[in-house]
């Protein structure tokens, strides 16, 4: 019991003393006569015992109102912090009932928002969390207060919430200006910007908005989206045309050529005449090459619906595509070898695999060496199947290796067409082929040592699709 209750009790007690006193005279007179006691004696036991009484039945009843105070006072703590007890529970009659059942209305009210506000705060982090955008927050003090991975994986280094911003993207310098500039104007900013993550640069398209409800509630929300492929696909088209108007100007060049020279006299001489007729028959060959090349390219590019597949005995089919392509080993005396182990069993598209293994021996049989060989080795395991083609030609530097695959691609292209010609688009061809069958293709190569090219496809067991 505090002070101040202990006051209120005094004061209680000294008015009931006053109208007991008033009682107590009446009363007193009525006892006096019965006890024949003194009026003062009679008068004090009489208001001690009456007073105490009282004073006792209101302590009795202010504990219990103290009790119930003391419980509503904790349960508002309670909700307060967010501590889930529960209900309080007092009989009907009690003065505090309606408010101790408004409290728990407030509290299942107060438990119900956190539910929903712990999981939109959840789903919120989740999604920000996964998003393939780059989330960058920071409050008025530069410092982070939301990020994700895909801005660490996009700058190339950790990005953690807690720290200063220019302590994890102080080598951005773009970025940092851009920044900046938005916490000085406190204007939306927007720009594009190059990346150097250690790997590879990314161009990222990178939008900083404003949020401030308040100046006391700052915060600056950072975007960042990666634009990396549109841009190498933008460029890829530029280059695409390019390397395809090129490509058809040459031959065209030449045969129109030849034919103005033949015009011109050349015609009556039966060595020129031959010479150029071989050699326009060559250049239209190689035009038509080409064109075939880019129309298959843009049919596989194109095409939605998976070919059928039908099961067929690996090692044994790899034998007729060599058999056909024995010609062109003969050419430069290459031996190919088929180390594949039959019965090997797998479901395939006879026609698509047919050409990737005519684009990838070819190009080993006309980049390798004279006398040398080109082999074909098989894995088969429970989830995928493999091939390795396998050559000890002129090999591909390591910087290029990575491109080879890009259309129109040959290299350095003095090297390769000193060795060969092509129209630089087999293996975009072989890569859009083996993509199309949900497989994988990957090379290993060394200068003057050899390619090795692996060809991974999921296995599917043939007796499930007969």
């Amino acid at each position: 019991m505090n002070g101040k209750e202990l006051r209120r009790i005094c004061l209680l007690a000294i008015v009931l003393l006053s109208i007991n006193l008033s009682l107590i005279l009446i009363i007193n007179h009525t006892l006096r006569q019965i006890l024949h006691m003194s009026f003062i004696w009679m008068t004090i036991i009489m208001v001690i015992i009456l007073t105490g009484m009282q004073v006792w039945l209101y302590w009795v009843i202010v504990k219990q109102r103290l009790v119930a105070v003391e419980t509503i006072s904790k349960k508002i703590k309670d909700v307060e912090k967010h501590v889930d007890n529960g209900h309080i529970l007092l009989e009907r009659t009690d003065p505090y009932y309606d408010l101790a059942m408004a409290l728990n209305e407030l509290q299942d009210f107060a438990r119900n928002q956190n539910y929903w506000l712990a999981r939109r705060e959840g789903e919120l982090a989740t999604l920000v969390a996964n998003l393939p955008v780059g989330v960058l927050v920071i409050n008025a003090h530069r410092q982070i207060k939301v990020t994700n991975l895909a801005v660490s994986r996009l700058l190339g280094q950790k990005v953690v919430v807690g720290h200063q911003v220019y302590q994890d993207i102080n080598n951005h310098f773009g970025l940092t200006s851009l920044i900046e500039k938005a916490l000085h104007s406190k204007e939306k900013q927007q720009a594009t910007l190059e990346f150097d993550n250690g790997e590879m640069k990314k161009t990222a398209e990178v939008t900083i908005v404003i949020n401030e409800p308040t100046k006391a509630h700052f915060q600056m929300m950072i975007i960042l989206y990666d634009i990396t492929e549109i841009v190498q696909l933008e460029q890829m088209q530029v280059d695409f045309v390019s390397n395809v108007s090129h490509e058809l100007k040459t031959p065209i060049t030449a045969i129109s050529g030849f034919v103005e020279t033949l015009q011109a006299g050349a015609k009556e001489d039966p060595k020129a005449l031959t010479d150029f007729l071989q050699i326009i028959s060559d250049e239209s060959q190689r035009l038509t090459d080409l064109v075939e090349d880019v129309l298959s390219l843009s049919r596989i590019t194109s095409a939605s619906i998976t070919e059928k597949q039908v099961k067929i005995n690996l090692a044994s089919w790899l034998d007729q595509q060599l058999l056909v392509l024995s010609g062109l080993a003969n050419t430069k005396n290459i031996t190919l070898i088929n180390n594949v182990n039959t019965p090997f069993y797998v479901m395939l598209n006879e026609q698509k695999m047919a050409q990737i293994i005519k684009n990838i021996v070819g190009n080993a049989i006309k980049y390798g060496h004279l006398n040398g060989h080109v082999v074909i080795e098989g894995q088969l395991n429970d989830n995928n199947w493999q091939l390795q083609i396998i050559d000890d030609g002129i090999g591909i530097p390591e910087k290029q290796q990575q491109r080879v695959f890009e259309r129109f691609y040959r290299g350095d292209s003095s090297r390769t067409r000193r060795i060969a010609s092509g129209t630089g688009l087999g293996l975009a061809i072989v890569k859009e082929l083996v993509a199309k069958q949900n497989g994988q293709i990957s090379l290993k190569s060394q200068v003057g040592v050899g390619t090795t090219i692996n060809l991974l496809f999921q296995y599917v067991k043939p007796e499930l699709n007969k």
